[in-house]
């Protein structure tokens, strides 16, 4: 694969980046930003499916709530 063109300032940005974290090579900063990146999107993503999950068992647990209360109440009621 070729060389990727990237403006001055990005270039700037690359090579301040290496120099801070001790990356031997332009292409190393851009890999492991590449891999910070996949890193924080599968975080997000399982965010998101968790956020779902929650959000399904909770209404499953509204309506399992709600069908027990009216159980107990039904009870209560014939057990006078």
């Amino acid at each position: 694969m070729g060389a990727i063109a990237v403006s001055k300032k990005e270039e700037q940005q690359i090579e301040r980046l290496r120099k801070e974290l001790r990356i031997p090579t332009k292409a190393g900063v851009l890999r492991m930003a590449l891999k910070t990146l996949e890193h924080q999107t599968a975080e997000e993503r399982l965010r998101l499916e968790i956020r779902e999950s929650v959000r399904r068992c909770a209404a499953a647990d509204k309506r399992e709530h709600r069908e027990l209360a009216q159980a107990a109440v039904g009870r209560r009621l014939s057990d006078d």
